[in-house]
């Protein structure tokens, strides 16, 4: 038996939950989601049904031709073989309205297959726990618990110094002992009381900065000394001092006091009560400011021009030529290092580069007892320092 014949036969047994739109309706969701075979039996088991409503009448045609015998002319039509029950009890058609298998169109949904599609549940979704990170693209997003691997980042140490060389290769590890000790002095008497350290506020600023410089690059070297874990301890207390010192008054100076007698207790090999946590690695823009720094160079190029004048008293002042010379040449190195403003730019580091090796000469030469080696040295130090102020000084 056809199929939507059987199921028409059993939307028009007149069961009052099967008229008007539900039947349409109902017709549609059998015929569309239900098995064929399922049909069958249900379509069977209403045709059961019928059987014994109509005194087991065995014909496949609609039940209003089986008791009629046939279809009345005037109702047939193309689309209309069948008369439909309210019509078999002498309900009249209504003029103008269309039908299909006997049923007025206007019951049927005029979007069966959105109506259908809104009350059906869609069907269930696999997860995969674990998707393919490879096969995530722009437009298929999927959330994965296994995040991608990732290269961990490079942990390789920083250079100690420009280049290739070492700190060390700059100031040997005594020579710059003996330096921090001479700061230490200095500062000594400086941050002494309120009265001395309003005096010599920027003195104190000074050797600070280049005291947190100088502990910066002795945390660096390869060689060991007494209290060289704590060396970035020294430097941030330093460093600290140097930004005291902007403002007098005692509060500033309680401040600068409180570090400067911490660096003290260090460098005698103590450890201080409530030390602050430092980082072990050093950004020297942070803790030295490049003024100031600069402001140390100056002081040491004016005492070069003004002491050494010829060969006898650079023999004479041979030591402190060379300890001058090597601090000349150590800070020309800081600062030209990348931390600070400009340091990549060309002319930067070519001014920065005729200052170290001006310095080095000058060391060399004062080594040497050598004055013109000297001298050559110091002009070109000198030279830098006249083509890098006009365009860096006020920068």
């Amino acid at each position: 038996m056809d199929i939507h014949k059987s199921l028409n036969m059993m939307m028009k047994l007149d069961f009052p939950f099967f008229s008007g739109r539900f039947q349409s309706a109902t017709l549609w969701i059998l015929e569309s989601v239900l098995h064929p075979a399922a049909l069958v039996l249900l379509g069977s088991a209403f045709l059961i049904s019928l059987s014994g409503c109509n005194g087991g009448s065995k014909s496949d045609s609609p039940p209003a031709q089986a008791n009629s015998g046939k279809a009345n002319p005037s109702e047939t039509s193309s689309g209309d073989q069948s008369a439909s029950p309210s019509e078999s009890e002498g309900s009249p058609k209504k003029p103008g309205q269309k039908y299909v298998d006997g049923i007025p169109y206007d019951v049927f949904f005029d979007r069966p297959l959105s109506v259908a599609a809104e009350n059906t549940s869609p069907p269930a979704m696999s997860v995969t726990e674990n998707p393919t990170p490879g096969n995530t693209t722009p437009d298929n997003k999927m959330a994965s618990n296994n995040p991608p691997a990732t290269t961990p980042p490079s942990q390789t140490t920083p250079p100690a110094a420009t280049g290739a060389q070492s700190w060390e290769n700059i100031m040997k590890k005594d020579a710059l002992l003996d330096q921090i000790t001479q700061l230490r002095n200095t500062l000594t008497a400086n941050v002494n009381s309120v009265g001395s350290f309003n005096r010599e506020l920027l003195a104190i600023q000074i050797d600070a900065a280049t005291l947190a410089a100088l502990a910066g690059v002795a945390g660096q070297m390869q060689d060991d000394f007494t209290w060289k874990p704590k060396a970035p301890a020294v430097r941030d207390a330093a460093s600290e001092i140097a930004v005291a010192a902007e403002t007098r008054g005692r509060p500033s100076f309680e401040i600068a006091e409180k570090n400067f007698l911490n660096i003290v207790e260090i460098l005698n090999g103590g450890t201080p009560a409530e030390l602050p946590e430092s980082n072990p690695e050093t950004v020297f823009s942070d803790v030295a400011d490049r003024n100031l720094l600069m402001k140390k160079i100056k002081i040491h190029a004016d005492w070069s021009r003004t002491t050494v004048s010829d060969e006898a008293t650079l023999k004479s002042e041979k030591e402190e030529v060379m300890s001058r010379a090597a601090l000349l040449r150590l800070l020309g190195e800081v600062v030209n290092l990348n931390d600070y403003v400009f340091a990549e730019e060309k002319d930067y580091k070519t001014f920065c580069q005729e200052l170290i090796d001006g310095a080095r000469q000058m060391y060399e030469g004062a080594e040497k007892d050598d004055y013109n080696l000297y001298s050559t040295g110091f002009e070109l130090f000198n030279k830098s320092c006249n083509d890098c102020h006009p365009v860096y000084l006020n920068n």
